[in-house]
């Protein structure tokens, strides 16, 4: 099982989470000659350059502690990418009822928007859901109408979109606080962007 992990130098964060999508399907880093690597292959960790990218990914072997929560990423994104697959229509019925309004009547292309949300949480956020999907099934029906405010440039995720709308806690880098999954005492490095720490504004 690969721990995966990026050079900020050749990738930002959302060129590595659709690299690590595309990788599904790549053989082992420790057992194939169709990526780049550097570092001996013996050791746990290696720097791999997909063939035909400029992104560099740092592999490592990952710990027996994170075997389950490795197993239940997969198991997700597996579903995700099935759902894909079916078509837009399938991927849209598998987002929550009130957020699926939400997304219909607010983005121009709603099923890239729950993929986009939905890799997001899986990949940058290591499985944590950005909003309760408890909330998301039920958004109170004054949130479906689109917003008419200004959106932040730096919007990276429909959870940044929706709060920047609707009066969420955003950070100073303008995203919402909960893709700062980091730990609060080490700092909570933003998912989409350089930024290192929350800063609320």
């Amino acid at each position: 099982m690969i721990d995966w992990g990026w050079s900020p130098e050749t990738a930002d964060p959302v060129t590595f989470r659709d690299t690590v999508v595309s990788q599904l399907t790549e053989p082992c880093p420790w057992h194939t000659s169709n990526t780049r690597t550097s570092g001996p292959h013996s050791s746990g960790e290696l720097v791999v350059q997909p063939r035909g990218s400029q992104v560099l990914l740092r592999a490592r072997m990952a710990k027996a502690s994170d075997w389950e929560l490795g197993t239940q990423l997969a198991s997700r994104l597996h579903h995700v990418l099935g759902k894909v697959r079916e078509g837009e229509l399938a991927l849209l019925e598998d987002a929550p009822a009130g957020y699926r309004s939400w997304l219909i009547a607010s983005t121009p292309d709603p099923a890239q928007a729950w993929l986009d949300h939905e890799l997001t949480d899986i990949i940058l956020n290591q499985g944590r859901s950005a909003m309760p999907r408890e909330l998301l099934e039920n958004l109170p029906a004054g949130l479906l109408a689109p917003s008419t405010g200004p959106q932040p440039e730096s919007a990276a995720c429909n959870v940044c979109s929706f709060s920047a709308a609707h009066g969420g806690m955003l950070c100073a880098c303008g995203h919402d606080w909960s893709c700062h999954p980091g730990n609060v005492t080490e700092g909570e490095p933003c998912s989409h962007c350089a930024c290192p720490s929350m800063q609320h504004v």
